[in-house]
């Protein structure tokens, strides 16, 4: 597998796991006094990857024909036309990536500016 291919399917790996921690991150934030505050910046961040997550599964799919599936809680089977393999991480390894990849959508080159909401206390 090429590093293009291999960044895909990284990011078609990570992304929703990164999508579910912030959905859940979301409603915590949601019993502070301050949640307007923290909410804006994590829809945006949400918004984001979601849209990034719709590009990679594009690109998986349509030009380099790349299907993934999990096979276990921590493996990955890919496939394409002329080589399959498997991916596998320890919980360790996933938990760390994903918080990599939410550091960058927050704080780093892939964070957007975002509205504050003004929903009262």
């Amino acid at each position: 597998m090429d590093a293009q291919i291999n960044k895909l399917v990284h990011q078609f790996i990570l992304l929703p796991l990164a999508i579910r921690v912030l959905q859940h991150d979301r409603k915590n934030f949601s019993d502070f006094k301050m949640r307007n505050v923290y909410q804006g910046k994590i829809d945006s961040s949400i918004t984001q990857l979601q849209q990034d997550l719709s590009s990679t599964k594009k690109l998986m799919y349509t030009q380099y024909h790349i299907d993934v599936k999990q096979i276990a809680q921590c493996s990955y089977r890919w496939s394409s036309r002329h080589d399959t393999g498997v991916i596998t991480y320890t919980p360790g390894e996933l938990k760390e990536m994903t918080r990599k990849v939410i550091e960058v959508y927050l704080y780093g080159r892939k964070s957007t500016d975002f509205e504050r909401r003004d929903e009262g206390w």
